[in-house]
């Protein structure tokens, strides 16, 4: 099983990727190859508005460090999505990656309104949200997220949220959101 992990947060010690580096070693350890990429770490443009992945290109036009994030995303058999929610939504860095999975949608979405998505079919993805405020609050984003993820194609989709991480220095995740990552990583792996 192939594993591709994205990093949304410009902190390689938070939370969310505490979280996410658990899932990654319990995949490891039962035969996974995993990829990780931390997007504060790499040069790219936000989606530019082209609409050229629906008229012409089968791939996002951009030429950038997220051109083998998407080579690897569509290699990959489960993907982690790893970002704390910085003033109400994923941080800028994630959001100007998650905007160019558009990409993945063939253009007859845009008049079928149907998922018809270019990626191969069956992935699997985890979503892993950390955020200050508590468990009530902020909870459309990962409804929002997670709504876009099953129009690309993603068909086992599952979310931890992790709530309350009241200070930026606390690294300490949940335990249940380790035991959850770990659970998830298992399923994803043994399925």
């Amino acid at each position: 099983m192939k594993v591709l992990t994205i990093m949304g947060s410009p902190r390689k010690s938070a939370a969310s990727t505490v979280i996410a580096e658990q899932f990654n070693r319990t995949a490891e350890a039962n035969g996974a190859e995993v990829t990780t990429y931390h997007l504060n770490d790499m040069d790219y443009k936000a989606c530019q508005g082209c609409y050229a992945c629906k008229t012409g290109h089968e791939t996002c036009a951009l030429s950038d460090d997220l051109t083998q994030v998407f080579e690897d995303l569509h290699e990959a058999d489960a993907v982690v999505f790893a970002t704390p929610i910085y003033f109400g939504d994923v941080t800028g860095q994630f959001k100007s990656f998650f905007d160019r999975i558009y990409s993945t949608v063939k253009p007859d979405y845009l008049t079928t309104g149907i998922p018809s998505s270019r990626l191969p079919a069956g992935k699997k993805s985890l979503f892993i949200f950390t955020q200050g405020a508590d468990e009530e609050t902020h909870t459309e984003i990962h409804e929002r997220y997670n709504n876009y993820l099953a129009i690309s194609g993603f068909t086992d989709i599952r979310t931890i949220r992790d709530c309350k991480r009241q200070d930026y220095t606390d690294k300490n995740p949940a335990a249940e959101s380790i035991t959850l990552a770990e659970a998830a990583a298992m399923d994803f792996v043994n399925a």
